[in-house]
């Protein structure tokens, strides 16, 4: 299992395991294939029903040879409708020189800090702290459960190319550019909470058309490079033994056995709990009251969010023990603060303590943010 994050909440040892697999893919000459398999996409892969599900497959795909090198990588996705910075406002979270490297020098576009600083690579974005935003007509198209309004979000993930500049800009070479990994990765994600939001609606189909569309864009079209078919502009078959992936294939992303944390519970850091005693802290309807004492397992930060009557007792998910593995006190720096924004509460009876029937209700109902938890302290 594979968990794609924001990559405002990815560790230090996360973005370097990141890096380094990208760079020994590059190393290995297995990078350049992507570049080349996207530039004869053109028609199969782009301006069409098959953007999501194809662009889905070459991540997976890439992904995949990523986690042959660095089993713990997955690729996190870049949020380009946020400002991404440090809480201070101080430093930018992708364009930094452990992570996607500097946005461009002035007048060349050269990239020449970070891990890809060898790779040649040009960019014209020079204001590190802006974004490309485009959030609002995100969210129009998120809103419909119809898809082909749902693939107007096409446009604002060319927006986004185009703001980064340099090979970004071009769709023939983008992958070259690292960042091209991050930037698709939030498409792809915003294709899988659609699919979540619409999925009761009456008629929804996560994929359209079923039929009649132009050949590689239908239901059950096989796709170009993986059905090892020569491309209508005379671009070679990239696979050995052709395999036929279908958009049927790829609507749901669990299947494939990756998940984001803004969709899947699998993702989402748990706070773990024990009642000790009941009072009435929490809103009237809990009538419930979390406990006194908790043995302290968390940073003193994210300790002084909660209500005064809480010590934290133990927060997942179980990767963020690389970040109690780094050398002194890793939460000095506000970005390497675990970000709990998200969390639910898991509660659990005390041990030797009969379980109380209310309790155990609510228990399996609660799932409560850490704000909703500060704000009713």
């Amino acid at each position: 299992m594979g968990c794609r994050k924001n990559l405002s909440r990815l560790t230090i040892a996360e973005r370097v395991a990141f890096t380094n697999a990208v760079n020994q893919l590059r190393s290995n000459g297995g990078y350049d294939d992507y570049v080349e398999q996207h530039r004869g996409a053109m028609g199969h892969g782009h301006g069409g029903p098959a953007f999501f599900p194809w662009h889905r497959e070459f991540l997976r795909r890439f992904e995949d040879d990523l986690q042959a090198i660095d089993p713990s990588v997955s690729i996190p996705y870049w949020d380009w409708t946020q400002a991404n910075v440090n809480p201070a406002g101080t430093e930018s979270l992708v364009w930094r020189d452990d992570f996607m490297g500097g946005p461009g020098a002035a007048g060349t576009g050269a990239v020449t800090t970070g891990p890809f600083a060898s790779w040649g690579l040009v960019r014209n974005r020079f204001d590190v702290f802006g974004f490309p935003g485009t959030g609002g007509t995100i969210g129009t198209s998120m809103s419909s459960p119809d898809y082909t309004t749902f693939r107007s979000v096409e446009g604002p993930h060319g927006a986004a190319h185009v703001w980064v500049g340099g090979f970004m800009g071009n769709p023939l070479i983008a992958p070259r550019d690292p960042v091209f990994w991050l930037l698709h990765a939030n498409v792809d994600r915003l294709w899988s909470e659609w699919i979540t939001r619409h999925a009761a609606t009456a008629g929804f189909q996560p994929f359209l058309p079923l039929s009649g569309g132009p050949l590689g864009h239908n239901l059950t079209d096989s796709m170009w490079p993986w059905n090892g078919s020569t491309t209508p502009f005379g671009v070679l078959p990239w696979t050995v033994v052709p395999e036929s992936i279908r958009p049927a294939d790829l609507v749901d992303h669990r299947a494939l056995d990756y998940f984001y944390d803004t969709v899947d519970p699998e993702c989402r850091p748990v706070v773990k709990v024990r009642f000790k005693e009941l009072k009435d802290r929490l809103p009237k309807e809990l009538k419930e009251r979390l406990p006194k004492e908790l043995k302290e397992r968390l940073p003193k930060e994210s300790k002084e969010r909660l209500p005064k009557e809480l010590a934290p007792k133990e927060v997942g998910p179980k990767e963020s023990k690389e970040i109690r593995e780094i050398p002194g006190d890793p939460f000095i720096r506000p970005e390497l603060r675990p970000d709990l924004s998200g969390a639910a509460l898991q509660f659990e009876p005390d041990p030797g303590v009969a379980p109380n029937p209310d309790v155990a209700a609510l228990g399996q109902a609660l799932s409560m943010r850490r704000e909703d938890l500060h704000r009713h302290g």
